[in-house]
């Protein structure tokens, strides 16, 4: 009983340790956010931005930072215990620099910058570099749009002013890094909206890693004014500089060409209903322009070839509801342009083939049943643009005449059925290939037992 107890005691204190170290490594971990800067600014206008920072880096360097002026600053490592910490520069690994050490952090006076520092601590080298923006500042006295140039793509912005490039050094090697200011462009411009069908004005922002004094953006779709500003040191410390133009007018075009097809439900036409545009014609579609502020003229352009060397339509509309009629391949581009056609913007070809001809002609069906199964006559068709049709009877008589290929005979003359036998039908039509078609022969009218109604009595076909 005694070793059992012993047993259970043993492993119950066992399971405590685990978790003692599961806690533990939580608590390490929830801590390592807090304890993960080491390098830091103090003292001074407090005018200090970490550029950079990532102490798993092998290349030499686990931190830069950017300070603004070095006056009553100075340099803090805030190490992971309270073992000795050591200062070095990287031109003197040999002799350490003076400094304070309290408990866990060491500090030393900010008298260099562009100049790295080594920091030794529990056999371990942490690099820092240090810039002074004061050195390299920013300076921007205006911007303005360089005349003189096209503009229908790329607006070309002269921007007055300097910055020199900062760099920094890792340990391990001797190449230059360059440091992103983050000058910002700032600018509106039109964006299509798919769903709205409408150009909306939406703002633009191009990032400029270092000062340029000319910088080509994207030409605006409307009137804009371009602002520049920065850049993020100077935004960090509240000393933001910003420039901007004049209203600029703009040149630049776009346009969105859409079309929308109009379909008969006529179940006896073949592709009516097709899933590009095109199909069987007679085919309506309507052709919608939209297009941006600085657009004064649209056209319309039909070809017959992809590459509109045979241009056959021009339409200046900006709703065009147009018939097809012929069979072929018919390509439409809607094509804008700016007042004095400097700026020309051609949109992506529609589309629309419309198919050749065919005329089929049952010879018999069942009206009346109650099912609704073959109870009326009509031709399956495609592409037919001109139609006629007549029914008769024995004597001559006509019974029935449409110009509609899609619509059919229910079988009645004077609201009655017909009674069962032969007919005769005469059809004359023309494809939208340009094929004429003059049909005739009989139909057979049958009766089924499951008429609605009773055809005794009537002597059309007598």
């Amino acid at each position: 009983m005694t070793v059992t107890l012993s047993i259970y005691i043993d492993t119950f204190l066992m399971m405590r340790i685990d978790l003692y170290k599961i806690f533990a490594l939580l608590l390490l971990c929830v801590a390592m956010p807090a304890t993960a800067q080491r390098f830091s600014v103090e003292g001074g206008d407090g005018r200090a931005y970490t550029y950079l920072e990532d102490y798993r880096n092998a290349e030499g360097i686990n931190a830069v930072i950017v300070v603004y002026g070095t006056a009553d600053k100075v340099l803090r490592f805030t190490a992971p215990s309270n073992r000795d910490i050591t200062w070095y520069t990287y031109d003197d690994v040999l002799n350490p620099l003076p400094s304070t050490q309290v408990n866990n952090y060491s500090t030393i006076p900010l008298n260099r910058t562009e100049c790295g520092y080594v920091v030794m601590h529990d056999d371990k080298p942490y690099y820092l570099y240090v810039i002074d923006y004061i050195k390299h500042p920013l300076m921007l006295s205006g911007v303005s749009v360089q005349e003189g140039v096209a503009m229908c793509d790329v607006v070309t912005l002269d921007i007055a002013g300097s910055g020199k490039e900062m760099t920094y050094y890792a340990f391990n090697n001797m190449y230059p890094y360059k440091v992103e200011r983050d000058i910002i462009i700032e600018y509106n411009t039109l964006e299509w909206n798919e769903e709205a069908l409408a150009y909306s004005e939406i703002p633009q922002e191009v990032h400029l890693k270092q000062f340029s004094a000319t910088y080509p953006v994207t030409a605006p779709l409307c009137n804009t004014v371009f602002t520049v500003k920065g850049d993020r040191f100077l935004e960090k410390w509240n000393m933001l500089q910003e420039v901007a133009t004049d209203e600029f007018v703009t040149v630049a075009v776009e346009a969105q060409a859409k079309a929308v097809q109009s379909y008969r439900e006529a179940e006896n036409e073949i592709d009516r209903h097709p899933e590009d545009l095109g199909g069987s014609a007679p085919v309506d579609i309507e052709f919608n322009a939209y297009y941006t502020d600085a657009v004064t003229h649209i056209e319309w352009q039909f070809s017959s070839d992809a590459n509109f060397k045979n241009i056959t339509h021009r339409y200046n509309d900006e709703v065009l509801r147009f018939t097809f009629r012929e069979d072929g391949t018919v390509y439409v581009r809607l094509v804008a342009s700016s007042v004095d056609e400097s700026c020309i913007y051609e949109c992506e070809p529609l589309v629309i083939n419309i198919g050749s001809s065919s005329l089929e002609i049952p010879n018999a069906f069942s009206p009346g049943t109650i099912d609704g199964k073959n109870d009326e006559w009509r031709v399956a068709f495609k592409s037919i643009v001109e139609f006629r049709c007549w029914i008769f009877n024995k004597q001559g008589v006509q019974l029935y005449y449409s110009e509609n290929p899609g619509e059919g005979w229910d079988g009645t003359y004077g609201g009655r059925l017909v009674a069962p036998g032969a007919y005769y039908y005469v059809i004359e039509a023309r494809g939208a290939d340009a094929v004429d078609y003059k049909r005739s022969g009989h139909i057979n009218v049958l009766h089924s037992r499951k008429n609605r109604k009773a055809s005794s009595g009537d002597e059309t076909n007598r």
